[in-house]
């Protein structure tokens, strides 16, 4: 993205984050069989590390990572559609705030596109993974 691209990061903890944060619900909400998360919105932000983006006032989504049963750093995330250029900036961003694998599972083609060009690598069905 060009210089002229501003992409803002909020967190459940930050007065900011309270602005978006019902237009990020019902954007969750609305997509969440997709996602293939069952938990409801409130427990993703309380039990995850949930970053919500957005540019000069406009939501672009949300991206949250987590822990599985095993101990494995997973992501997930969710975001309005037609915004994939700024998915990939807000995913790049996002994964240099970790060290080590993390692993994502792609339930569509978009989806799938995009971990592709953050660095991802397909390991099995529809999971990715990626060193960092």
């Amino acid at each position: 993205m060009g210089d002229d691209c501003n992409i803002n990061v909020w967190i459940p903890l930050q007065k900011e984050f309270l602005l978006f944060k019902d237009e990020c619900k019902m954007l969750y909400e609305s997509v969440q069989d997709k996602i293939c998360d069952t938990n409801s919105f409130e427990f993703i932000i309380a039990n995850t590390f949930f970053y919500l983006f957005e540019t000069g006032g406009k939501l672009i989504g949300g991206i949250y990572y987590f822990e599985d049963k095993d101990g494995e750093l997973y992501l997930n995330g969710f975001a309005k559609r037609k915004m994939h250029k700024l998915c990939i900036e807000c995913l790049k961003m996002s994964l240099n705030w970790f060290r080590g694998r993390v692993y994502a599972e792609a339930q569509n083609r978009a989806s799938a596109l995009c971990l592709l060009r953050c660095g991802f690598k397909k390991i099995k069905d529809n999971i990715y993974s990626v060193e960092l």
